[in-house]
């Protein structure tokens, strides 16, 4: 007998049993649909996703995109979505900033700073995410002064209505920048960043930032000590060193397991409904849901993009880890 007959013949009771457990369980969700179709059908109540075509007939306080009560639940889930992207994207830009910056100051030699940034990782990597988030909403952004008291600051206003940051307008044929500006009891012009929003970035991004700091420590401390003595030994010492020298080599190990924590933040998001801020779970998970009835598509649509979502953040990484080992070996 050959010996791929007989590796066949040995594995083949494996193959068959796996076989039959698939069948088993296409059969059960074969099953599980119909009979939910047919309760479905029985209770008169609508399937499928031709709500999505409906009048949303709702307002979103905060839409990246035209919407109005007019518009349809699907351009509802389009502004849901754009929501919480914002939202993953100012944490991952504002956690990752915080958290190099942590640390290279945990490696320093300034005890100091390295107390300080041992402090903050293990201070805010213990306590709960959604307490920091209420912190943060309900403790801080409630006590700012109201509109017509704004803190100013570079052409930025920031009040309990949210922070208000100059913002590109095009005007007459040319492009100017439009400042954020009180009047009354509101503020014309700028873009305003809702305070549900400051308060869900800054819990998200400070929370994290305490795991990426430890995961970018590990990463540096990784990189041969001999790398940062080449650097001195061209000239490059301190900051330049560390950013052009240690900083590439060390992302390319760091970035892996950082990706993990990125998706994490991500998922995280979802914790926007407890303080009102319109992303996918508030406005798909809770609105729509409410006001079709149809909960199994409106939470399989949530599912489907965090899903997305979190999927593109590790194709994002896995590229952007693939350009620095390319970089390497050049």
């Amino acid at each position: 007998m050959s010996p791929s007959r007989a590796l066949l013949r040995e594995r083949l009771p494996g193959y068959a049993g796996q076989a039959v457990l698939l069948g088993v369980v296409a059969w059960l969700a074969w099953h599980g649909i119909a009979n939910f179709r047919a309760n479905l059908a029985q209770l008169h109540i609508a399937s499928g996703f031709d709500f999505l075509r409906g009048q949303a007939g709702f307002e979103i306080a905060q839409a990246l995109v035209p919407f109005a009560a007019g518009s349809t639940y699907l351009d509802a889930v389009v502004v849901a979505t754009l929501n919480t992207l914002l939202v993953v994207a100012l944490s991952v830009l504002l956690g990752t900033g915080a958290a190099l910056l942590v640390a290279f100051g945990r490696l320093t030699e300034q005890p100091l700073v390295r107390a300080a940034c041992t402090v903050y990782v293990e201070v805010f990597r213990n306590i709960p995410l959604l307490l920091q988030i209420f912190f943060w909403y309900y403790s801080v952004l409630a006590l700012l002064p109201p509109v017509a008291d704004s803190l100013h600051a570079g052409g930025m206003l920031l009040n309990n209505r949210g922070l208000f940051l100059p913002w590109p307008h095009w005007s007459e044929g040319s492009l100017a920048l439009e400042r954020p500006v009180a009047e009354g009891f509101n503020v014309a012009g700028g873009v305003a960043l809702l305070p549900e929003l400051v308060a869900l970035t800054l819990g998200l991004a400070i929370y994290n930032s305490a795991f990426l700091a430890e995961i970018f420590r590990a990463g540096i401390q990784s990189v041969p000590r001999g790398q940062s003595e080449a650097a001195a030994s061209v000239g490059l010492t301190g900051a330049r060193a560390a950013w052009l020298v240690v900083l590439p080599q060390a992302l390319r190990l760091a970035l892996p397991p950082a990706a993990g924590q990125y998706q994490s933040l991500a998922k995280a998001s979802s914790l926007a409904a407890a303080i009102g801020y319109p992303d996918i779970m508030q406005i798909v998970g809770g609105t729509v849901l409410s006001q079709t009835s149809q909960a199994l598509e409106a939470m399989t649509l949530v599912v489907v993009l965090y899903a997305a979502i979190n999927l593109a953040i590790a194709l994002a990484v896995n590229l952007a880890n693939r350009r620095l080992l390319r970089r390497q070996l050049r």
